[in-house]
């Protein structure tokens, strides 16, 4: 098992690269702003349930803008002679 310190590390990597808002970080993983702010802070330690609320909130997060993507490139194919 990966060490809690190594798993924060990563929790917050995770977090400043996707470039989304920490609020809508928490909203998508049904966490609390706080408690992002807490693990990126270094003050507490996520646990491992919370890190998969994260890469669940993060996995809906990219289906969504999955989906917005191939409805662009539908509407500019059929939009093309």
């Amino acid at each position: 098992m990966a060490q809690p310190e190594k798993i924060a590390a990563a929790v917050r990597e995770v977090i400043e690269e996707s470039g989304l808002p920490r609020t809508l970080i928490a909203e998508d993983a049904h966490l609390s702003r706080a408690t992002l702010i807490t693990w990126l802070a270094g003050t507490r330690t996520p646990q491992p349930e919370s890190v998969a609320q994260l890469a669940d909130g993060l996995e809906r997060r990219a289906k969504q803008l999955q989906s917005l993507v191939t409805r662009l490139r539908r509407f500019v194919e059929s939009s093309t002679p």
